[in-house]
């Protein structure tokens, strides 16, 4: 783990005060098999259902096994596809299906009536029902792991089990989230409309990264609509200060029966994802290891006997 050379990357933990960067997720060298990994790239409508489209890239599409990668941060496929390639380069018979959240990346822009973890967490419930691989093996970062979770909680049997590297848990990281991620909206009094919005660092490069078409979706949106959905996510996120994991009670932890695999990076200077959150959390649940996980062979080395042992092939697959 290290410094980035650009702080100031717009996808991956914006400015959330140290947030760590984790070269093995982000921006992350490709391993020598990965140029042999076929891939597919979809936009998935999840209407009626879910008002969005999200962008889907699928790696080894034929393979039997599906595991699921969600982003950290305010993060996307952009940062993160070569270590969902990697994966896959490593397991042939996984089906890696990597995904951009709402409001990120390559999917459109819809802000809902719930918080922004849950509207996510059943997005990708909508998404696994689209493309029939339930159960599902899912794999969080981050945020990611959030929305995971959530996931788990509301839909168990979409998946078969959860893998999450680091879990955010702890007061530093539900006040210093909330703001970053959502609150900070609301104290910018130049946020009257969609176009003053644009101008700002995180949506500018969403905007950059989009066709004309998606723009417009951006720009026909309710600023006061967006407004609401920051200061709903964002109280959401801090209330969960206290709990072992943001966005999850610890009732909520110990009721799932799903199994579990907590790594974590191992420097211990975290604080928004603290080593003793991840231990709490492996006693809550009810089928859970941890482990320490700093390479991506170390990560390779838990992740897919885990997966291998825990996910049904998919009926009809390669």
């Amino acid at each position: 783990m290290s410094t980035p050379p650009d702080r100031d990357h717009v996808t991956l933990f914006k400015g959330a005060a140290d947030n760590p960067y984790f070269e093995v997720y982000f921006n992350a060298q490709l391993v020598e098999r990965a140029e042999r990994v076929r891939s597919e790239i979809h936009a998935v409508d999840l209407r009626p259902d879910r008002d969005v489209t999200l962008h889907v890239e699928i790696y080894n599409p034929t393979a039997p096994v599906p595991l699921i990668v969600t982003p950290g941060g305010m993060g996307e496929c952009d940062g993160f596809r070569n270590f969902a390639i990697n994966v896959a380069a490593a397991a042939p018979d996984c089906r890696v299906i990597i995904w951009d959240r709402r409001n990120m990346g390559r999917s459109e822009v819809a802000f809902g009536s719930e918080p922004l973890a849950i509207e996510e967490a059943e997005d990708l419930h909508a998404l696994i029902g689209r493309l029939g691989v339930a159960p599902a093996a899912c794999y969080g970062m981050s945020a990611g792991a959030r929305s995971n979770m959530i996931l788990a909680d509301r839909h168990p049997e979409d998946l078969s089990a959860i893998v999450i590297a680091p879990l955010t848990g702890g007061p530093i990281a539900g006040r210093q989230l909330s703001e970053e991620y959502y609150l900070k909206y609301l104290h910018d009094e130049t946020l009257t409309s969609m176009e003053a919005l644009a101008k700002t660092p995180l949506w500018a490069a969403y905007l950059q990264r989009n066709d004309p078409a998606r723009q417009q979706r951006f720009l026909a949106q309710d600023v006061t609509a967006f407004l609401a959905a920051m200061r709903r996510s964002g109280e959401h996120l801090e209330s969960y200060q206290h709990k072992t994991a943001l966005g999850m009670t610890d009732e909520q932890l110990a009721a799932l029966a799903l199994p579990t695999l907590i790594l974590h990076h191992g420097d211990e200077t975290d604080v928004l994802h603290p080593i003793p959150h991840s231990r709490a959390a492996t006693t809550l649940f009810q089928d859970a290891r941890f482990g320490i996980a700093v390479t991506l062979q170390d990560i390779l080395d838990d992740l897919l006997p885990f997966v291998r042992r825990h996910t049904p092939a998919i009926e009809g697959a390669n």
